[in-house]
């Protein structure tokens, strides 16, 4: 009798629709071999495609043998921490790519400001005369000119890939929402939460 064990044969990991949006399974097919197309494949399963998975149909075998499904958690904002306050932004872009397309993608990731860093802006406004408005400005304006960089927003939610001749250099834009209202009843709640002399002075 032999020694030899019979290894099973591989199994199916996942489905191609639980690892990519519709939309870029659509742009897949339009063109599996688009290096920058393959690059976005790397971004969002962690493994670059072989060179010989050169049609749809081989890049989809080797997507559903090898990766595994995305799980694509609801961002949840935290209202107020003895740490500080994290205000939820909304992050939208669209996407330019020299495969003559274009997509409109969005995500959430809450943005925190730290307890010292706002007691700091709050005893500014109120050493300047200020109050509860100039500490919403001065966040606002921290969260403009730093968002991008300090939150990781899941950019998931793809809307539609248009395709045409536009002249792209694999580029794209993007902007951010978010409360201003938020902003100021999270910055109350914290100070009367852990600071309620300073919120009687705002």
């Amino acid at each position: 009798m032999s020694d030899a064990i019979l290894e099973a044969p591989p199994q199916r990991t996942c489905s191609i629709d639980q690892v990519f949006d519709a939309s870029f399974i659509e742009l897949l097919e339009l063109v599996p071999t688009n290096p920058f197309v393959r690059a976005w494949v790397l971004k969002f399963t962690g493994k670059l495609p072989p060179e010989d998975c050169v049609t749809f149909a081989l890049l989809k075998d080797w997507v559903e043998f090898n990766c595994v499904k995305r799980s694509r958690p609801t961002p949840q904002s935290r209202s107020q921490t003895d740490d500080g306050i994290g205000i939820l932004v909304h992050f939208s872009e669209t996407e330019y790519g020299r495969a003559n397309y274009s997509v409109d993608r969005s995500g959430e990731d809450t943005f925190q400001i730290g307890q010292d860093e706002l007691l700091s802006l709050v005893q500014e406004a109120i050493g300047a005369g200020g109050g509860l408005t100039e500490v919403v400005d001065q966040i606002a304006a921290r969260i403009d000119d730093d968002a991008w960089n300090e939150c990781d927003p899941d950019l998931d939610s793809y809307g539609d890939y248009e395709y045409d001749e536009h002249d792209s250099n694999d580029s794209g834009n993007g902007e951010i929402n978010y409360s201003r209202d938020q902003i100021r009843n999270r910055v109350l709640a914290f100070l009367q939460a852990n600071h309620p002399e300073l919120a009687q002075q705002l």
